[in-house]
């Protein structure tokens, strides 16, 4: 309300304001002069008359919030003693028990929930350690079967061939029976004979068709022959002649049964097998040999 009699005021003052020029112009100085004081002690007053009427407004506005507010608090009242008075109704005490009671039950109600989270809670604590136990064994399961290929892989690995040259020709050979192989040469150039005739048997049961046959068949020969054995020496070096006689093995062996014939006191089977040797491997160091030794039978 003060504002909008602030800009009444204002109006006013400019519609008081705006009739000066036309005034002025009407009078000479003096006579100006004096209508100005005339016109200000006018506004003066009608700015006095409008504060007056701005106060009397004011307070019959205060007075007015008053009565209203007094109003207000009476009515207040009345709805309080009505709503007092009708809490005593049974209907109203019927609605407040039922009300109650929907509590009770609410509360109930979400006391079970509760109790039913809890249950899932605990369940799912229990899944989730189950998941977990499953987990960890499928990690173990895992790293163990890792293991076991690669253990696998290594004995496969053991069990497969490869190309190899022996005596200038190419044999599949597997690491396992590299190794026995090389385990019965290690025992023949230590000298130990006996062992290195058995680990040479060995060797040719378990790889009968090896490619290194040749050689294990005229090393345990040598072995035998070294033992002065030639009774199991010349079976071995004879089936070196017999069955790998294009082999570079086939001369020596020969040569070397040639020696147990003559070892055996048979000079005609030495010297036949020597004659056959020359014969047979012309260009070979053993011929070469075996012409020495012929010399001396005769």
């Amino acid at each position: 309300m003060t504002a909008t009699f602030n800009t009444f005021r204002a109006a006013v003052l400019v519609a008081a304001c705006s009739v000066l020029p036309m005034q002025a112009q009407a009078f000479e100085d003096s006579d100006a002069r004096r209508a100005i004081l005339q016109i200000r002690t006018q506004l003066k007053e009608l700015n006095a008359l409008i504060e007056s009427e701005i106060k009397a407004i004011g307070a019959r506005i205060d007075s007015g919030t008053k009565t209203i507010n007094a109003r207000i608090d009476n009515q207040i009242e009345q709805l309080a003693r009505r709503i007092d008075t009708k809490a005593d109704d049974k209907k109203v005490n019927t609605l407040f028990t039922d009300l109650e009671k929907l509590r009770s039950e609410l509360r109930a109600e979400v006391a079970e929930l509760r109790g039913q989270v809890e249950i899932m809670n605990n369940e799912l604590a229990k899944s989730q350690q189950k998941i977990d136990k499953l987990s960890n064994d499928l990690a173990n399961d895992a790293r163990r079967t890792k293991d076991l290929h690669k253990n696998l892989d290594e004995r496969l690995s053991k069990l497969e061939p490869r190309r190899q040259a022996i005596d200038g020709v190419e044999h599949e050979v597997t690491q396992t029976e590299q190794k026995i192989f090389d385990e019965a040469a290690a025992l023949l150039k230590r000298k130990d004979f006996t062992g290195a005739a058995q680990a040479f048997t060995i060797f040719l049961q378990r790889f009968p068709g090896s490619g290194y046959s040749a050689q294990a068949y005229y090393l345990l020969g040598s072995s035998y022959l070294s033992a002065e054995d030639c009774k199991n020496a010349i079976p071995a070096l004879q089936t070196v002649v017999n069955r790998y006689g294009m082999t570079q093995r086939a001369p020596d062996a020969m040569l070397n049964l040639a020696i147990c014939h003559d070892d055996l006191d048979d000079p005609n089977a030495a010297r036949s097998t020597l004659e056959a040797l020359i014969k047979r491997y012309p260009e070979s160091t053993a011929a070469k040999n075996a012409r020495s030794k012929l010399n001396a039978l005769k």
